[in-house]
C-alpha cells in the first residue's frame, strides 16, 4: 500500500541553527503514527511543516501525492485538521459554537443540518453533550482539550494533527481520548500524526513510532525495536524497565543515567 502522507527528506532550522534533519516517514490511509522524543527534539516543529505553518529548508510534504505547500488554507483545512497542545484561555463561545468552528471549511453562510448532526455526534463521542451550551471560560483545561478534539474530528478531514493531545487530561480521559481517535482513524480511514510524550501511551495506541533526537530520526517502527532499554537511556538519559502489564507496554523509569 502506497503512502498517504508522506515526509520526505524535510528538514528546517532558525538561522543556523537546524531543528529538522532530513526527516523522512510515511503513512499509509488509518495508520496512527506516534512522534515521541525528548523536549526539543523537533516534534513540534515536524508538526509545523506537515501542517504547511512552517516551510522546510529541504524536502517535501505529500498528501495523496500534492505538495501541502501548493494546497490553499482553505483545502488545507478540508483536509487536514490540527490540535494544539493548549487551548486559549478565554474563549468567548459556547462548547457547541467552538466545535461548530470545525464545520467552517465545508459551510455556506449558515451551518446545515448535516453540520450540526455531525457536532452533536463528536460532542456524544467525547462524551461532551451535557457541556454543550456552557461557556469555554468554564471548562477546566481538560475539558477544553477535548473540545479542541471535538471540532478537529468535527472536520471531517483526511488527517489528524494531535500537538500533545493528552497533556491536560487525568489519566481516565488520556485513555477515553486516545482510544476515541484510534476509533475513528479505523472507521473512516483517517490517517493520525499524534505528538506525546507517554511512551506507554504512545506505544499502546500507535501502529508505529517515529524517535526524534536532535531532529534526525533515531527509531521507526513498532514499539519493541523502537523503544529498546538502550534507545530510551541514549535518547532520554534514563535507564528504564520495559514490561508487558496484560499484553500492554509499560515503561518504568528508574534512574538518571
Amino acid at each position: 500500500m502506497s503512502d498517504y502522507l508522506s515526509v520526505d527528506k524535510v528538514s528546517f532550522g532558525y538561522g543556523s541553527r537546524p531543528v529538522l534533519r532530513e526527516v523522512s516517514v510515511g503513512l499509509t490511509k488509518g495508520d496512527i503514527l506516534g512522534l515521541i522524543g525528548p523536549n526539543g527534539a523537533g516534534k513540534s516543529t515536524l508538526v509545523r511543516t506537515v501542517l504547511g505553518l512552517a516551510t522546510p529548508s529541504s524536502g517535501r510534504i505529500l498528501l495523496d501525492g500534492h505538495d501541502i505547500r501548493a494546497m490553499s488554507p482553505k483545502v488545507r483545512a478540508r483536509r487536514i485538521a490540527y490540535v494544539p497542545q493548549s487551548s486559549p484561555l478565554s474563549f468567548p463561545a459556547t462548547v457547541f459554537e467552538t466545535c461548530l468552528l470545525g464545520r467552517t471549511p465545508h459551510m455556506g453562510a449558515s451551518p446545515s443540518r448535516g453540520d450540526l448532526a455531525v457536532v452533536e455526534d463528536m460532542l456524544r463521542r467525547l462524551r461532551l453533550e451535557d457541556f454543550a451550551f456552557r461557556p469555554m471560560s468554564e471548562l477546566s483545561g481538560g475539558e477544553r482539550q477535548r473540545v479542541m478534539l471535538a471540532r478537529a474530528l468535527a472536520q471531517e478531514t483526511e488527517v489528524l494533527v494531535l500537538d500533545e493531545p493528552t497533556s491536560a487530561l487525568d489519566i481516565g480521559n488520556q485513555l477515553f481520548t486516545l482510544r476515541v481517535v484510534a476509533e475513528i482513524a479505523r472507521e473512516r480511514g483517517v490517517t493520525a500524526l499524534v505528538a506525546i510524550h507517554d511512551l506507554s501511551l504512545a506505544a499502546r495506541f500507535s501502529d508505529s513510532l517515529l524517535l526524534l533526537d536532535k531532529g534526525a530520526v533515531v527509531g521507526h517502527g513498532n514499539w519493541r525495536s523502537t523503544l529498546t532499554e538502550q534507545t530510551v537511556r541514549d535518547v532520554y538519559g534514563v535507564n528504564v524497565e520495559i514490561g508487558l502489564l496484560r499484553d500492554i507496554p509499560v515503561f518504568a523509569p528508574h534512574e538518571l543515567t
